[in-house]
């Protein structure tokens, strides 16, 4: 896979690193963005990279993948690789973040609708989950298992829309994800789907655990709204026998939808634990 640009913050090349003597003051932490040719999306796509501090002072060490969605906004990347880096000093490991920008929520995050009447609220295109899961398995991941030094753990964040799409990813593939941190996730969509397969999921026959994190908020319209759908979820979930699922929920004191992504701390913590 063709690298076609790359950039970082305060970026030193890994070689480098491996041939000096590590300055123990330094911070080596980085960050940068690279744009991938993608054939499944027929264009660049962009992802941003944080490497923690401990990749470059253990080159000995494979580093678990935290997925971030919603990375074409600075402020979100930025806000949770800081809490990561804050966290990693002795709370959580290291992980490294890959935070995938996104050019149309709707198409990359949704799946197929079942009602017609969907397409009223959330006008086409929509519905394409499955291309962006096609490139992450067979873009992102090889080409990040060509350049890191990764084992195969993966977690995810993601926030509504992009919370519904690690979901549905999580249902159909065995390594995306072992651990999701799902905030304010849209289950109501297309007529609550996402209820039905969650009752079909907890009857799949799963070959390696799956941990889910759930939290939203109070007050503002799309909290009311995603609430009723995560509730029947959590009912459901709360009866399931199946012992390669686990989950925990927070309700946060937030009463707006934007600011869930506090949720993010509280989920690592549940991660951790």
């Amino acid at each position: 896979m063709k690298i076609l640009l790359a950039f970082g913050i305060s970026f030193i090349s890994i070689i480098t690193f491996g041939q000096e003597k590590l300055d123990p003051d330094k911070y080596y932490a980085e960050s940068k963005t690279i744009f991938l040719d993608s054939k499944v999306y027929g264009k660049q796509r962009e992802l941003q990279i944080f490497i923690p501090d401990e990749y470059i002072r253990n080159n000995e060490k494979a580093f678990k993948i935290l997925y971030l969605f919603d990375a074409q906004n600075s402020r979100i990347f930025n806000y949770i690789s800081g809490i990561v880096q804050l966290m990693s000093m002795n709370t959580i490991e290291p992980v490294i973040i890959v935070g995938i920008a996104t050019e149309d929520r709707w198409d990359e995050f949704l799946p197929l609708n079942n009602h017609i009447e969907t397409l009223k609220r959330y006008e086409p295109p929509i519905g394409h989950a499955d291309k962006l899961i096609e490139h992450i398995q067979t873009e992102i991941e090889p080409y990040l298992k060509a350049n890191y030094r990764i084992n195969d753990y993966r977690l995810a964040v993601g926030h509504s829309l992009g919370a519904t799409f690690i979901t549905y990813a999580a249902f159909k593939t065995e390594n995306l994800f072992d651990y999701s941190i799902l905030l304010s996730p849209n289950y109501n969509y297309d007529e609550k789907q996402f209820v039905n397969r969650f009752k079909d999921f907890i009857k799949t026959n799963l070959t390696k655990k799956k941990g889910f994190y759930f939290a939203n908020g109070i007050g503002d319209s799309y909290e009311k709204e995603f609430d009723e759908p995560l509730q029947e979820i959590l009912e459901i979930l709360e009866r399931s026998k199946n012992e390669k699922i686990s989950w925990k929920y927070k309700k946060l004191d937030i009463n707006k939808h934007e600011l869930i992504w506090f949720g993010v701390y509280n989920g690592l913590l549940n991660w951790k634990k």
